[in-house]
């Protein structure tokens, strides 16, 4: 492929990229950590530690099955038995997903876009369209470069401010209010489930490509394991900081930045700016994955070009709306996938899939 070119990633760089593939707006602003984990009070931490296990489990899974079968191509990394159709299926349904959280981290950041400067979310979309597209475009080299230079400054700006709010609050948490569940995650257990189907399927391509630049099995699998402890600390702070003011969190679209204003209207400014951070990083990590689908030919830039304007449309319908949709969907598809890989790990473990039964993706290992 054009886009492969020799990187080599260390256990940091991959913690980096596989927690900027899914923090995304939903994730920082802390309203998926209150509506998945918050609304159960104290039991939520229950949710969060379970989902720290799987996002390291599960990362760990995905490294090792692209280091053995030596591909970043999100159909074999998922679907466990040699079978065309069922790999291309797979990987219609992913892309389609993909697509979607692509779009929607274009509302997302549209309506920020509005909300905090004024900016017509047209335009607000159509500025992140473009930095995630000409990030997406020239292949996993320039991707990983982009998102290690910022997802250090969304994790210690998320941390940062939680911890500041958490001050000024006297580290008073009131674990012991309860709020209506959804009827799709009626308890801490199917709500840790749900969240965690949800969102891996958007890293498993960087995940893949992670896997295939690492510098060693290794040094890929420690990468996936830290970035799992990662997305879990960065879950508990963000939990903890809505339980200090649970009945702003559960009134809020944006729960992280009603609770900065607590602290100054220009501490709200600065969150703003971290949540399009966020934004632009699950943007451009999940219209990368799309892109390690289209095939090499002479007019791959151009239909690039015309999926990331389609996505730009079907981000005009709203963020909320979109949310709405999505969640459902793909979170119960994306339970069958992490099934799949499951079995798909089995099997190459046992060495019942191998480099030999798979066309070779990539020739940096």
């Amino acid at each position: 492929m054009e886009e492969e070119k020799k990187v080599e990633l260390s256990v940091l760089h991959i913690g980096f990229l596989y927690i900027g593939a899914l923090m995304g707006a939903g994730f920082a602003s802390g309203k998926e950590m209150w509506q998945f984990f918050g609304v159960f009070g104290r039991n939520g931490i229950f949710g969060l530690c379970l989902i720290t296990l799987i996002f390291m489990g599960f990362g760990y899974m995905t490294v090792t099955i692209a280091r053995a079968l030596r591909t970043n191509d999100m159909s074999k990394l998922i679907f466990p038995m040699d079978n065309k159709t069922s790999e291309t299926l797979v990987g219609i349904i992913m892309s389609v997903f993909l697509f979607m959280a692509y779009f929607s981290m274009l509302a997302a950041g549209g309506a920020l876009f509005h909300e905090q400067f004024g900016i017509h979310r047209f335009l607000g979309s159509l500025l992140l369209m473009f930095l995630a597209v000409l990030t997406a475009i020239n292949g996993f080299e320039v991707v990983s470069k982009r998102l290690q230079k910022v997802t250090p400054i969304l994790i210690s700006g998320t941390l940062i401010l939680c911890l500041l709010i958490m001050i000024k609050n006297n580290f008073d948490f009131h674990p012991e209010v309860k709020m209506a569940a959804s009827p799709l995650a009626s308890n801490w257990f199917i709500a840790a489930i749900a969240f965690v189907s949800y969102n891996l399927t958007g890293a498993i391509p960087m995940l893949g490509s992670c896997a295939i630049h690492a510098k060693s099995k290794n040094t890929a699998q420690k990468g996936a394991v830290l970035g799992g402890i990662f997305l879990g600390t960065c879950s508990l702070i963000l939990y903890l900081t809505t339980l200090t003011d649970p009945f702003r969190a559960s009134e809020s679209s944006l729960p992280m930045l009603v609770l900065c204003e607590q602290l100054a209207s220009w501490v709200r400014m600065i969150y703003a700016v971290v949540l399009l951070i966020a934004v632009f990083s699950t943007a451009t990590s999940t219209f990368y994955g799309i892109t390690t689908k289209l095939p090499e030919t002479k007019n791959r830039k151009l239909y690039i070009w015309i999926l990331a304007v389609i996505g730009f449309g079907m981000s005009l319908f709203g963020f909320s709306n979109l949310v709405a949709f999505m969640y459902p969907i793909g979170g119960y598809c994306g339970l069958i996938f992490l099934v799949f890989m499951v079995v798909n790990f089995i099997r190459v473990q046992s060495g019942k899939r191998n480099f030999h039964e798979e066309i070779k993706e990539d020739d940096t290992l």
